[in-house]
């Protein structure tokens, strides 16, 4: 049974639906942290200036925007294996209220991250004589910067 059909705070969560949760946020948690270091990578290449620095645009946006689910998720689990109840039942409408402020912060935060980055990036680059090819897919932009040898 999936969690949002618990319609009674009385019913208990199985096993395996808890051993799934836990797998969910351990997964997301690793993506989380694959992103945000990817974002860091590529700043520390941006800043030391190496000859071919590889940046995905939406890395920074994902990977926070992710912080903020991997956040709720491990307070509801931390809840589900407290009550062994469905975290929404265990909650306070306030609580439920900060999750969802929390949620809303991190996007808005992760979008003005993504932007600063963006533009950092590109203009450090660009005025340090470096080359870029763009690679645009459905879900992303990869750019690919190599820097220019003066013969």
């Amino acid at each position: 049974m999936r969690l949002e059909n618990y319609k009674y705070e009385n019913e208990q969560i199985s096993l395996k639906n808890k051993v799934g949760f836990i797998f969910i946020t351990l997964l997301l948690s690793a993506g989380c942290f694959w992103f945000i270091s990817s974002w860091i990578t590529s700043l520390v290449n941006v800043y030391s200036l190496t000859n071919v620095i590889k940046y995905s645009v939406s890395a920074p946006f994902v990977g926070i925007s992710l912080f903020g689910v991997v956040i709720w998720l491990w307070l509801a689990m931390f809840i589900i294996i407290k009550t062994n109840k469905v975290a929404a039942h265990s909650w306070t409408d306030v609580q439920k209220k900060q999750h969802n402020k929390m949620l809303i912060s991190c996007c808005v935060i992760a979008v003005i991250i993504s932007a600063i980055s963006y533009i950092y990036i590109d203009n450090r680059l660009m005025d340090n004589s470096y080359t870029v090819t763009t690679k645009m897919t459905n879900v992303n932009i990869y750019k690919t910067y190599t820097k220019k040898h003066n013969e």
